[in-house]
């Protein structure tokens, strides 16, 4: 390659690593959880706190403390006298009163209910643990309880269900355990102002083995309590933290609405002290198939059953973490339109989940689609029908994701087996042709035209495709990609030990902790697979580079993406560290010990895209001076 081709592969590469830069986040220590204390103003779904929290899981909220609380807030003048005082005067001399708390558990998690809002408070999965080994609860509870109505009354003030207190029959701290119960239900029901005629019902299906429940809605008599014929259906906050980086969740972290046979998407971009709902938020109006939000490796889906939703609404902001820590909040809504005034029904599917492409696909009702990459036009194909595929199919019979993975870089190793021979021959052979090359630059270097005219002719007779060094590169970029976002976001390879130190296939490998950060990169641990497979790039750039002229590029290019490496997952560490093993490998087979053949040497060169490009170019100036 000449001085011109190197100066551009080299630009083409440090925009590829700025890209990479810019989608990886900076590692940070680890934060906790618990977010520090809402400081935003009232949002859509938090229109009155009128409920204390219990201090401990179980302990009880006496009577007096939750009508005083009731007293004590504005929620008496929001939903009209006659229903909040008789409400109050009704739950003053009844033991309803106080929080009732009833704990399920089938197969896959653990929940809590309580009559306050007749919400769901606590979801704690089995099958996965938070980080560092701890119990996994994916509901910020402290913040608010979750699955509420939000309406507008007849006196034109917001109402939020959440902060009602509902009647049911269950025992306090009941436990049920749903493996053994088909069907079991939870009812919640509220008189409206002490009216019998005037009700809203809350009824909850369980399953004995799946991360779904059912909510069914019954709203007696609308008209009498309820504004502009219309209500939502609302989770106010988001899940839970689960990993050890809370920047790394926060680049997943967004809101969903399948609205109008579309996925929209809304990404919190302020932070609470700059947020504003009336703008910071999207609204649909067309019908709406699911809202969901989710985190790096688990979401909330609300999936209408009965019908489509009539719109959605979407809204959230960033606040800051301990030890420089990010967390995004979302409020998502499902908006439904009254169609019976006097017994209105609505049904919903409500889905707490792992982020899994195979149990998403099940539903048959594009939930996957908020499984989003870079560049996802390119990549999801690739994720989608290739490499999740492969991995999910090699895992039934090999347990084991390393091995797994390092099967994958062999088989794709032999699929691109035929361009890679192509490159490394056409590498070597322009290696040998530099001398040939500066003769010619330096004859003609007055006539680029002719210099350039020879050089393709110089191509040709040594039988050489100029580009066809970079074309397996070109083609293995759009899999870099899909690799890179499948070893992030996929719940297949969180927390998958492969060997040794290796413990989390989806997080760096780090074996050194520095005490300060590398200057721009912002990187302070040191990853083993990314040290290594810096190691064969530089045994690679060593074998093939040359040309006294480009020596520079065996040091520069390893040692940039080396660091860059060190923030990625270990899975595409190791993919690319057994790659380079085998790429290595082939080079010296293909350079030190094939000799070469005969036969292949007497076929006539095929024009390449560079010789065809320099004869049209020809042909074009020509014509040009002719009609001179």
């Amino acid at each position: 390659m000449d001085k011109k081709t190197v100066y551009a592969f080299v630009i083409i590469g440090v925009i590829l690593i700025a890209w990479l830069m810019w989608t990886s986040n900076q590692q940070k220590k680890p934060v906790q959880n618990a977010a520090p204390k809402d400081t935003t103003k009232t949002t859509v779904v938090d229109t009155a706190k009128t409920i204390k929290q219990p201090v401990k899981d179980k302990e009880k909220v006496t009577l007096k403390e939750t009508s005083d609380t009731l007293k004590s807030d504005t929620l008496l003048n929001e939903f009209g006298n006659s229903f909040i005082r008789n409400s109050i005067l009704n739950l003053i001399n009844e033991p309803e009163g106080k929080e009732k708390i009833i704990m399920l558990q089938n197969k896959v998690a653990y929940m809590e209910f309580t009559n306050y809002g007749g919400t769901i408070k606590k979801f704690i999965t089995r099958n996965f643990k938070a980080y560092n080994g701890d119990t996994l609860q994916l509901i910020n509870w402290k913040k608010g309880k979750e699955l509420n109505l939000i309406f507008t009354s007849n006196e034109g003030k917001s109402i939020n269900t959440k902060d009602l207190v509902f009647e049911t029959n269950y025992k306090e701290w009941e436990r049920v355990d749903l493996e053994s119960k088909k069907d079991f239900k939870i009812k919640y029901e509220l008189n409206v102002g002490g009216d019998s005629t005037r009700k809203i019902i809350k009824t909850y299906t369980f399953k004995p083995d799946s991360y779904e429940f059912q909510v069914d809605f019954e709203i007696v008599n609308a008209g009498k309590f309820i504004s502009r014929n219309e209500y939502q259906v609302v989770w106010g906050s988001s899940l839970n933290l689960s990993e050890y980086l809370s920047t790394e969740e926060a680049t997943f972290s967004e809101s969903y609405a399948y609205s109008g046979g579309e996925i929209e998407t809304f990404t919190a971009k302020k932070f609470a002290n700059e947020y504003n709902e009336q703008e910071d938020n999207k609204k649909f109006s067309t019908p709406t198939d699911f809202v969901s939000t989710r985190n790096k490796y688990f979401g909330i889906f609300i999936i209408p059953v009965d019908r489509k939703g009539d719109g959605a609404y979407l809204t959230g902001y960033k606040e800051h973490l301990p030890n420089e820590g990010v967390k995004n909040n979302y409020s998502i809504g499902m908006r439904m339109e009254i169609k019976n005034d006097k017994l209105e029904k609505s049904s919903f599917q409500i889905l707490i989940t792992p982020i899994d492409y195979n149990l998403l696909t099940a539903y048959n009702k594009d939930l996957e689609k908020t499984m989003r990459f870079s560049l996802d036009f390119i990549v999801r194909p690739i994720a989608q029908y290739f490499i999740i595929p492969f991995f999910t199919f090699l895992h039934k019979f090999i347990p084991n994701y390393g091995l797994v993975i390092i099967i994958f870089a062999i088989v794709l190793k032999i699929i691109l087996n035929p361009l890679t021979k192509k490159q490394m021959s056409s590498m070597k052979k322009m290696g040998q042709l530099n001398p040939k090359m500066t003769a010619i630059k330096e004859k003609y270097k007055d006539d680029p035209t002719k210099m350039n005219k020879m050089i393709m002719n110089l191509y040709k007779e040594e039988k050489i495709n100029p580009a066809g060094g970079c074309l397996p590169l070109i083609l293995q970029l759009p899999i870099l990609y899909a690799l890179f976002g499948v070893f992030r976001s996929t719940i297949e390879l969180r927390q998958q030990p492969f060997i040794l130190w290796i413990k989390d296939l989806s997080a760096p490998d780090v074996i050194l902790q520095l005490p300060f950060k590398i200057p721009i990169i912002g990187i302070s641990q040191i990853a083993g697979l990314a040290a290594l497979m810096g190691i064969t790039m530089f045994i690679q750039q060593k074998m093939t580079v040359t040309d006294p002229k480009q020596k520079a590029m065996v040091y520069f290019m390893p040692i940039m993406l080396t660091l860059l490496f060190f923030s990625f997952p270990s899975g595409l560490n190791l993919y690319y560290f057994v790659f380079n093993l085998l790429s290595i490998g082939q080079q010296y087979y293909q350079t030190k010990i094939k000799k070469p053949d005969p036969e292949e040497e007497k076929k006539p060169a095929k024009p390449g895209f560079f010789e065809n490009l320099m004869k049209k170019s020809e042909e074009i100036r020509k014509s040009k001076s002719k009609r001179r």
